[in-house]
Order: structure tokens, then sequence, then C-alpha cells
């Protein structure tokens, strides 16, 4: 399954970091949600001052249905991504449950 970031910072271990968690975040929604055909996330980064930049970050899931966006912003590029999860999850989670409940028949409704 193709996951991608694009824009990540210069910074070695902050870029490492947050790349290590979209990636255990990626590998963890294709394994739920096996309909997901491509993750994408893109970084922006502006100067808030000399240390530190705040980040924007927007994350495509690509279905074969529908395309589904989510975005973030902070100062720490991990938490940024820590907290785009759940929202990602909640979505996707939702999503399918729709489409099993109206699924039609099950072995389990025949014999009811």
């Amino acid at each position: 399954m193709p996951f991608y970031i694009v824009g990540l910072p210069e910074e070695p271990a902050e870029a490492a970091e947050a790349k290590l968690k979209f990636e255990r975040l990626s590998l963890e929604l294709c394994k739920v949600f096996p309909f997901v055909q491509e993750i994408r996330a893109v970084v922006k980064s502006k100067k808030a001052s000399k240390d530190h930049a705040r980040y924007e970050v927007s994350v495509e899931v690509y279905t074969p249905k529908e395309r589904h966006a989510f975005s973030e912003t902070g100062y720490n590029l991990a938490a940024v991504f820590d907290s785009l999860g759940p929202k990602m999850k909640r979505l996707l989670s939702s999503r399918q449950s729709r489409v099993t409940a109206t699924r039609g028949d099950t072995p389990r409704k025949m014999l009811e």
C-alpha cells in the first residue's frame, strides 16, 4: 500500500520521528480498513521564530469511491501526526460501519 510524505523539515530528528509515526498510522489504517488505496501527507512549515516553526499537515486518504481530506496544525510535527490519527480512524470507521450495515443478508440474518 503506497503512502507518501512531501515536505518533511530539514531537521533529521524531527523528520525521522514524524515519518515513523506516519508509517505506523498508515500501516494500521490499511490493516483495519483494507479498502484504502493510498495515503498522502503534505507538510508545510512556516518559521514562527528563529527557534521553531509552525507546521500545517494535510493528509489525503484515497479509497475506491472517494477521497478523504484531513488537516492539522501545530508546533511539534510528531504531535500533529498523533492528533491526526484519531480523526482519520473515526471518519473511516464510520464509513466502514455504514458499508457493512447495508451489505444485505448475512447467514446470521437468515437464521433469525
